[in-house]
């Protein structure tokens, strides 16, 4: 009987070293590809956009307290003076600290030119870099404030009114 259990001893171990190469492959088909684990997703987008549009004499809000907040905070602060409707835009990337701070610089990611009238321009842009200004810091709530923080934010300054139909950014 000892012999008997001897062999299929034997005859396991020797199974088992034989086996040996293909481990790591049967554990990666039992566990999955390390480099294919997926972290969960994060709980606000990655970043964020939104358009805006010559204002409709909205106040600058006093907290902003959600996404759609800092659109309407964003447009409130924009008060385009001494422009006329010329089709241009300009899209800016730009993020904020905590504390509602710009973070670094704002990087302008596109220009779209209108008709060529360089005294609408040079109004237009200067509009857009007033409104950055104006809305520095973003009064951000502090459970906003600490979501966002870093986030990148995408705004789309357009000098035409909005249409009724939505348009892509």
């Amino acid at each position: 009987m000892m012999r008997v259990l001897r062999s299929y001893g034997t005859s396991l171990a020797v199974f088992l070293l034989g086996l040996n190469p293909a481990m790591p492959a049967l554990a990666q088909g039992l566990f999955g590809d390390p480099d294919e684990r997926r972290e969960p997703p994060p709980s606000l987008p990655q970043s964020f956009s939104g358009i805006i549009r010559p204002p409709s004499g909205e106040e600058i809000p006093k907290e902003v307290n959600t996404l759609n907040d800092i659109v309407r905070a964003m447009q409130a602060c924009w008060r385009p003076t001494g422009i006329r409707y010329s089709g241009q835009s300009v899209t800016i990337r730009i993020s904020f600290k905590r504390n509602g701070e710009v973070l670094g610089k704002p990087m302008i990611t596109h220009y779209r030119e209108g008709e060529p009238d360089a005294a609408n321009r040079d109004a237009f842009t200067q509009a857009v870099r007033e409104a950055l200004v104006r809305c520095s810091p973003m009064p951000f709530t502090d459970r906003l404030g600490a979501a966002v923080a870093g986030r990148p934010f995408t705004f789309r300054f357009v000098d035409s009114p909005a249409t009724d139909k939505s348009q892509n950014l």
